[in-house]
């Protein structure tokens, strides 16, 4: 849509290996960033190393960041190197979910995990968990102990994306009584019908928003046109689940997912070039 003259080559980041609801979030600022003429290359890894890389200005911009709640202890190391280039998407959220086959009269909370009579109904007392590290990770530690869910013998195992979904389509095949650590956008609340569970102790935070994070020195150096463009990058949250389904159940990689969602949406897409 513009002159690729005079541009600089540009690298953004984003976290988790593997877990492709950032992966398309990235490939729709990533197509962006080449219709505007740049050449960019993509780094990926754990939140744990790519934010302190952000910081040092090892990248120049890194999707997403889950604001201000998700990833707030993260937000923490970067606020004084990095700005918020555009809000990307809105909605975000972690919570336990659980199959909506199980009477809500018997589960609707996650308080209701620590009744013993509960305990025993359930197939399973683990949850699948993912990655070391992560914002949902960490906070179901934390909320395992909060709720006293360890007390009747709830556990979490760490593992990542890949084995969130096996889990879930094996149990959900079964028709299996369990427990899943999920959130906001994520395929998988689109295949199955699920129940998240209230959380009267506030274990998770508010939705978030998923935000496009620049090193600020980068960002201040980029062309007047790309930081105008970028900082309109705005789409629903149903879009990243959309993409996210055809990137897990037609084959499709991030980019092409984000590709074929941008095409079909042009109204929104060239609003951001205006």
């Amino acid at each position: 849509m513009t002159s690729a003259e005079n541009r600089f080559p540009l690298t953004l980041g984003y976290g988790r290996i593997n877990e492709s609801f950032h992966q398309v979030a990235a490939a729709v600022v990533e197509d962006v960033l080449l219709r505007l003429g740049h050449t960019v290359n993509v780094v990926e890894g754990p939140h744990p190393e790519m934010y302190p890389q952000l910081a040092a200005g090892d990248m120049d911009l890194f999707a997403d960041a889950w604001l201000p709640g998700g990833h707030e202890v993260y937000w923490e190391q970067v606020r004084d190197t990095a700005v918020e280039a555009a809000v990307l998407y809105e909605g975000c959220m972690f919570y336990w979910a659980v199959p909506a086959y199980i009477p809500e009269s018997l589960i609707s909370s996650l308080e209701d995990l620590a009744n013993p009579e509960v305990a025993d109904r359930m197939t399973t007392l683990t949850v699948q968990g993912t990655t070391p590290g992560a914002g949902l990770t960490m906070r179901s530690e934390k909320l395992i102990e909060s709720y006293g869910l360890a007390t009747v013998g709830w556990q979490q195992n760490i593992g990542d994306l890949q084995a969130i979904i096996d889990t879930m389509n094996q149990r959900m095949t079964a028709g299996d009584w369990f427990a899943t650590p999920l959130w906001q956008p994520q395929y998988l609340n689109d295949v199955y019908d699920l129940r998240p569970l209230a959380d009267p102790l506030g274990a998770f935070p508010a939705p978030d928003r998923a935000s496009l994070l620049a090193h600020r020195k980068s960002w201040e150096n980029m062309p007047e046109e790309t930081r105008r463009v970028v900082s309109r990058i705005h789409y629903p949250l149903a879009a990243v689940n959309e993409m996210d389904r055809a990137v897990n159940l037609d084959g499709k990689n991030p980019l092409e997912a984000a590709r074929e969602w941008l095409e079909r949406n042009p109204e929104t897409v060239n609003a951001w070039f205006v």
